[in-house]
């Protein structure tokens, strides 16, 4: 990402601060910490009452998939493996077809710390097309936006859509400062010029065009376009639950169960030994949806994929704000950095709560603390401090009122991964990644999902569908159609060309060789 080379390469910023940094995002980033001593995020507050401690008596030893990690991207492999495949265990119906290993709790990783945004605002449409070209520019923006539609089905058929309170909104990103909204005008209407059928809903407001009944006094300009919004945690476990019952002894969940390590035996026709602290289970296939946390098991990817803190809030509203939850989500654009939210409906106990995170950029210098930062145990003091007191001063002192109790509800930090070059990495590791030959397709391989660089929700669905069905691909007892991955943008495939070229330090190139 942009931001994070050029605070590594900001001669502002001590040298030894930028070096501290660097080595932690190059670093080991370990597994997640035991949840008791993460922070508290809202949307945990009601685990499921089955699967947050889902685990069987015996680990199992044999399964034809295991899938680490039961965030979105988890969930969208096992949906995809279990629904698409005609006959999931019909390799070996001894073993389950999928465990599903999971650190801690189920799915209290970031898709249980996020912002619950379903939210593309194609701004980076013109960064794409400078360095892809015009129609990789639209083919990523394609797959992006398609996610809204795709998720807001997914809650839809499994019966979700209430419970989730899954709703399409208009999402506004609004800017306070003149030079970022110009910039924020030309791209858009580049991306409409060049788009013209998936723009229709994305309108640019002036500041004398913005509705008073909006609240936004201080806005310069606004972008307005579709966006969704829902509570991810119960959409996941949703599914996941979902998939249990239509799968019996087929799909395992077994929390609490953190992999340590992964062997190779190449003379077996279960290759990969996943090593546990319950014990060790033999797979033919092995897809790490990590995220944050994938450099642990996949050192190849360190610098390519690292951890990165965010910070968010579940927030009171103010007396006099009118209630906007069906309506608009936000993004603030200030001259540095941004803030997102949304707000919750006001049923079910939620009160309209206001679910706001970033501070980013408010955080020690720049930011550059929190990259490399693997934990979820503590808060950034800045970020606390920039977070607990946006909303009344955007939405203006008059339109907010007195907040009845306290203000910030609850504060909780999460780790996204970023990627180097700012796109997921999806597919099966190269040889030259998992020091095994990953070619021989019938003995299985090693895949990953990961690096949604805090942009989860318009990535990380359809790119489990996709290694979920490159996994199915590379299988002969499934014949899928030859142009079974058309839909998926190339650029987000992982492979040996593009990991020698996206490294971190091999982007941020000569700016951080004093580093």
């Amino acid at each position: 990402m942009a931001f994070v080379q050029a605070l590594l390469a900001d001669p502002g910023i001590p040298i030894k601060d930028r070096q501290d940094a660097l080595h932690r995002v190059l670093a080991d980033p370990g597994i997640p910490g035991p949840l008791r001593e993460s922070t508290s995020s809202f949307w945990l507050k009601d685990p499921h009452p089955q699967l947050a401690n889902m685990q069987s008596p015996d680990l199992p030893q044999e399964a034809d998939v295991v899938i680490i990690g039961s965030g979105i991207t988890g969930a969208s492999i096992a949906r995809t493996l279990l629904e698409e495949s005609g006959q999931p265990g019909k390799i070996n119906k001894g073993r389950p077809a999928i465990v599903m290993l999971e650190a801690r709790d189920c799915c209290t990783g970031a898709t249980g710390r996020n912002g619950g945004h379903i939210l593309e605002t194609v701004e980076e449409f013109t960064d794409w097309e400078a360095h892809y070209g015009l129609e990789a520019a639209k083919a990523l923006t394609r797959f992006r936006l398609a996610h809204l539609e795709e998720i807001l089905a997914v809650a839809d058929k499994y019966g979700l859509t209430k419970e989730t309170q899954a709703r399409k909104v208009e999402f506004l990103s609004v800017y306070f400062d003149e030079e970022r909204w110009r910039d924020a005008v030309q791209r858009i209407k580049r991306f409409k010029t060049c788009m013209p059928t998936e723009s229709t809903e994305w309108k640019l407001l002036e500041k004398s065009e913005i509705p008073k009944e909006w609240c936004l006094p201080h806005a310069i300009g606004i972008v307005v376009g579709p966006a969704g919004a829902l509570w991810p945690y119960k959409l996941v476990t949703g599914v996941l639950d979902e998939l249990l019952r239509n799968n019996p002894g087929n799909f395992l969940i077994e929390t609490n169960t953190p992999v340590v390590q992964v062997s190779t035996d190449a003379t077996s026709s279960l290759r990969y030994t996943v090593h546990t602290p319950r014990g060790a289970l033999r797979a033919r296939n092995i897809i790490h949806c990590t995220n944050a946390h994938v450099g642990h098991l996949v050192p190849e990817l360190r610098g390519h994929v690292y951890p990165v803190r965010g910070q968010m809030s579940a927030q009171n509203p103010g007396s006099k704000f009118i209630c906007q939850a069906t309506e608009h989500s936000w993004l603030f654009n200030y001259d540095r950095g941004f803030d997102y939210l949304t707000q919750l409906p006001p049923v079910g106990g939620s009160s309209g709560k206001m679910m706001l995170g970033g501070g980013f950029a408010q955080g020690r210098n720049g930011g550059l603390a929190d990259l490399g930062i693997a934990t979820d145990s503590e808060l950034s003091l800045p970020c606390n401090i920039h977070l607990s007191g946006v909303l009344s001063a955007v939405f203006g002192h008059e339109n907010w009122g007195h907040v009845a109790g306290s203000c910030v509800e609850h504060m909780w930090t999460g780790n996204m991964g970023f990627s180097s070059d700012g796109l997921p990495w999806v597919g099966q590791l190269p040889s030259s990644v998992s020091h095994a030959a990953e070619t021989t397709k019938p003995d299985g391989a090693q895949w990953v999902c990961c690096g949604f660089s805090g942009e989860g929700m318009v990535q990380a669905w359809l790119s489990g569908t996709a290694v979920a069905q490159m996994v199915l691909a590379s299988d002969r007892e499934h014949q899928l159609n030859p142009d079974y991955l058309s839909w998926f943008p190339e650029q987000m495939l992982l492979t040996e060309e593009r990991l020698k070229k996206a490294g971190l330090t091999q982007i941020v190139g000569d700016r951080a060789s004093n580093l």
